[in-house]
């Protein structure tokens, strides 16, 4: 559920890249887990496994992910 108690809107994938690119160029490097809040408390998921759909934003060159040591998981960022 999301905020407000309302199920999550799962995004369309263009509409979901387009959030995802908007979401790091403003917040810079994110986990997987802070872009999952982040949709979530706009009410917004994915239209996949977060993960899943960032590994393929990254196979497509439109983000880039590394395993953060730091960070304990994948950190996302703006090529």
């Amino acid at each position: 559920m999301a905020h407000g108690g309302r199920p999550l809107q799962v995004m369309a994938q263009s509409e979901a890249e387009d959030y995802v690119l908007a979401l790091l160029r403003s917040s810079g490097p994110m986990t997987t887990m802070d872009i999952e809040r982040a949709a979530a408390s706009d009410g917004h998921r994915c239209p996949d496994q977060t993960v899943l759909f960032l590994t393929k934003m990254k196979s497509r060159g439109m983000i880039k992910g590394e395993v953060s040591q730091e960070r304990k998981g994948w950190l996302w960022s703006i090529p």
